[in-house]
């Protein structure tokens, strides 16, 4: 009795430009099945990621998807942080200056 492998994977390389990390890393198991995974990787000097998957590879669509997303998430992001910039007291001990001594003994 021979033993078939019951699935066989596929990796590919997905370029990375206007695809978030957060956003592809969250969202893989949607697109590709529960079995995908995806990590960072750079092919020929591109960045990008590197999909593991056992069925077909993302299409078109889904890749204009995960940057649709990706581009959301930024522009949250970007307003998250231009929202803290304008109330500074709630950020009031990071980066602040701190006396302190040292003590040399003879």
């Amino acid at each position: 009795m021979s033993s078939m492998p019951s699935c066989v994977y596929k990796q590919y390389f997905l370029p990375g430009w206007g695809i978030s990390r957060n956003i592809i890393f969250s969202h893989i198991h949607y697109f590709l099945g529960p079995d995908a995974s995806v990590r960072p990787y750079s092919y020929q000097g591109r960045e990008g990621y590197l999909v593991l998957t056992p069925g077909p590879p993302l299409t078109e669509s889904q890749i204009e998807d995960l940057q649709n997303l990706s581009r959301q998430f930024e522009q949250q992001a970007a307003e998250r942080m231009t929202a803290r910039q304008g109330r500074p007291e709630e950020y009031a001990s990071i980066n602040r200056q701190v006396q302190f001594a040292l003590n040399h003994s003879p």
